[in-house]
């Protein structure tokens, strides 16, 4: 009798292990921060009616933070000296400090918070949807200045501005209050310049340098109707401009002073900074294109899932694509750990 139930609990143990196992694989992800520096994953968890913020240590596949929080949450969650900033509800933005699970602060906010970037350390931009930008101390949760959407029937105002870009001295954002992009001074708000293109144009940039990268399309309908642009991130001005049916729904990755893009004629462009010049260096087919609209890059490979949910990965000094996994609907992110590259559903 002892014999069966010591095979009995030897069993259990098994099952519950492998049922663990399962269940991890299925993160119910909504959206995914990946902390390559520390090897941590942050991410919004969200199954049934339960809603999460959850902390994976990616060495050893350990949840070793998790928080509920009142609503679904598409927002980045982002790690930053020991602490997770998250929207803990759609009126609520939260800092805890992680490792001993205490809260730090807790903002009120006037709507969603669509999209939010660390800068300086202390430093957080948020994007409220339908109210503007709020630049908070990262530190002590306290409001620096706030600069708000203004509702304009003569041009397109995205009902959260985004997305933000930064350097040193100034951040960036695109579709706020009648600009296709804008520069701010980070410390104090004050507008440097913007540019009011088609009023019927929405944008996506990316910070190169001295440069600043916006690609701009109309609808995917009039995917011709797009363009590309290359301005001086000090002063706005306009040193390229090009036709493109730039994709705005995947945005584009610098690499060695070069921007790579998807278009919606089922491409990968190279635009190269120095040389100011455009070529198509992947031409997809029905079957492979892009089906989800993230590109990943580790070092110089970058990684994709194509419409038959494939992982694809690119090496970008030779262009040479290979599938590396038959993956599951729903790649989320691509991480290095022990030399390995793994992937996040």
């Amino acid at each position: 009798m002892s014999k069966v139930w010591l095979l009995t609990i030897i069993l259990l143990l098994f099952s519950c292990k492998e049922s663990q196992k399962t269940d991890f694989e299925k993160r119910h992800a909504l959206i995914v921060n990946i902390n390559s520096k520390e090897n941590l994953l942050a991410y919004s968890y969200w199954k049934n009616n339960d809603y999460a913020i959850k902390i994976e240590d990616l060495n050893n596949n350990k949840i070793i933070y998790s928080t509920k929080i009142q609503n679904a949450s598409f927002t980045v969650p982002r790690i930053n000296n020991d602490k997770l900033y998250f929207p803990e509800s759609n009126y609520m933005f939260a800092c805890v400090d992680y490792k001993t699970k205490k809260t730090i602060w807790k903002l009120p906010t006037k709507g969603r918070l669509r999209e939010f970037q660390i800068v300086k350390n202390d430093i957080i931009i948020a994007s409220v949807n339908l109210y503007g930008l709020v630049v908070i101390n990262a530190n002590k949760g306290k409001i620096i200045y706030e600069l708000l959407l203004h509702s304009d029937k003569n041009c397109q105002v995205d009902s959260a501005p985004r997305p933000i870009d930064f350097d040193e001295k100034y951040f960036y954002v695109t579709n706020f209050n009648c600009s296709s992009v804008a520069a701010y001074e980070i410390t104090t708000g004050k507008e440097v310049w913007s540019k009011k293109e088609n009023n019927t144009t929405f944008s996506s940039l990316i910070v190169a340098g001295k440069y600043l990268f916006v690609g701009s399309n109309i609808t995917i309908e009039n995917p011709k109707d797009g363009e590309i642009s290359l301005l001086e991130a000090e002063t706005g001005k306009v040193v390229f401009k090009q036709k493109s049916s730039f994709d705005l729904f995947t945005s584009p990755i610098l690499y060695q002073n070069k921007i790579f893009f998807h278009t919606y004629e089922s491409s990968l462009n190279e635009f190269d900074i120095n040389r100011k010049t455009l070529k198509t260096v992947l031409k997809f087919n029905d079957h492979n294109d892009l089906i989800s609209n993230t590109i990943f890059k580790i070092n110089n490979t970058l990684y994709f899932q194509d419409l038959k949910y494939n992982i694809n990965k690119t090496d970008l000094n030779t262009f040479q694509t290979e599938i590396v996994e038959k993956g599951r609907k729903g790649l989320l992110g691509v991480y290095k750990v022990n030399d390995k590259i793994k992937f996040v559903y």
